[in-house]
């Protein structure tokens, strides 16, 4: 056989082995898209419970997860995923490794940064303390978790605590679920003043600014991304303005798209709340915050409280406005309590 034969035998050879490994990906991935149904469709729930974490499994995948390690500090959702296991939250991304999924963290307290760590020790210059934790979890999977969390500098008292109580219902029919957020700040002997990076206009502003509070990193995953608020802006057109509520939407790893909605509570500081948005497809770089001190700080007075409500959506598929509306409407006339 001349050179030319076995040089088209090879080639023959060749597309049918990459027609028979085009034949077995479509078949694998057709029966994973199925498997993904079934989960969907035909849930199977069960707690998976340690003396760290607490997570909702659907068919051994989780759904949503607390993470609440006392050595960490700050506890924080992740993953938090669609009912089939589809994941939606980042944890600690290389450019951001403070960055904590879904997660609540001030900026400056009295001039001492709690946001950034140190990547040498992976401590924040101010330390947040989770003190005492009670999770109650229900027949119906849904669970209601109340924190005591402490604020203060390295080896010395508080100067702020939190009461925290967060409230997780069973994901519904169409495979949404919320997350109640709930917390009471009260400040020590002493004011406390709550700060941000300044923003532009102001002394040593800077283009990325103002941030500070409850927030969510979008999963490395999800791409093109949407960002729609309660007044119809869309994108980076949100960043700095006031909203009651704010979706952040992409196409997930799974090729279904998802979102993420945070909504501010009618009684919250300065509702609706200014938010903070990054949206850098290059990085990836996926955030979203209603951040509450964007426009200035806020001193808390000594013994005094402050509430914060929010309520979080995870949800398949795109923003759908008149339902994201129905939801601030519902979450704006529900009441919360905290327990002692």
């Amino acid at each position: 056989m001349n050179y030319t034969g076995k040089t088209i035998i090879r080639a023959v050879i060749s597309v049918a082995v990459l027609l028979l490994l085009s034949d077995y990906y479509l078949a694998s991935s057709g029966r994973a898209e199925a498997q993904q149904t079934q989960i969907r469709k035909n849930p199977r729930y069960t707690w998976d419970r340690t003396d760290s974490s607490l997570a909702l499994l659907n068919h051994g995948l989780v759904v949503w997860q607390l993470n609440f390690n006392k050595k960490e500090g700050k506890p924080y959702f992740h993953p938090v995923c669609l009912t089939d296991g589809t994941e939606l939250t980042w944890h600690r991304p290389p450019d951001h490794p403070w960055h904590q999924a879904l997660w609540f963290s001030w900026k400056y307290i009295n001039a001492l940064n709690y946001w950034e760590e140190d990547p040498k020790t992976g401590l924040s210059q101010g330390r947040t303390e989770l003190v005492d934790i009670k999770v109650t979890l229900h027949d119906d999977y849904s669970a209601r978790i109340v924190m005591t969390l402490s604020y203060h500098p390295p080896d010395k008292p508080a100067v702020l605590t939190e009461k925290r109580m967060i409230s997780a219902s069973p994901p519904d029919e169409q495979g949404r679920y919320r997350i109640d957020w709930y917390s009471i700040f009260t400040a020590g002997a002493e004011d406390v003043l709550l700060d941000r990076t300044p923003i532009p206009g102001e002394q040593d502003g800077k283009g990325w600014g103002g941030y500070a509070g409850l927030s969510v990193r979008l999963a490395k995953g999800v791409s093109d991304w949407q960002v729609i608020d309660s007044e119809g802006r869309k994108n980076m057109q949100a960043h700095g303005k006031g909203a009651r509520w704010m979706d952040f939407s992409g196409q997930t790893a799974t090729g279904n798209a998802a979102g993420i909605a945070i909504f501010d509570h009618p009684s919250n500081l300065r509702h609706p709340s200014p938010w903070y948005v990054a949206m850098d497809a290059n990085v990836p770089f996926g955030y979203f915050s209603p951040a509450l001190l964007f426009k200035k700080s806020y001193t808390l007075l000594a013994r005094k409280s402050l509430a914060l409500r929010y309520r979080v959506l995870i949800h398949p598929g795109r923003a759908d406005k008149n339902l994201l509306e129905s939801e601030w409407q519902t979450n704006s006339s529900v009441e919360l309590t905290v327990s002692k």
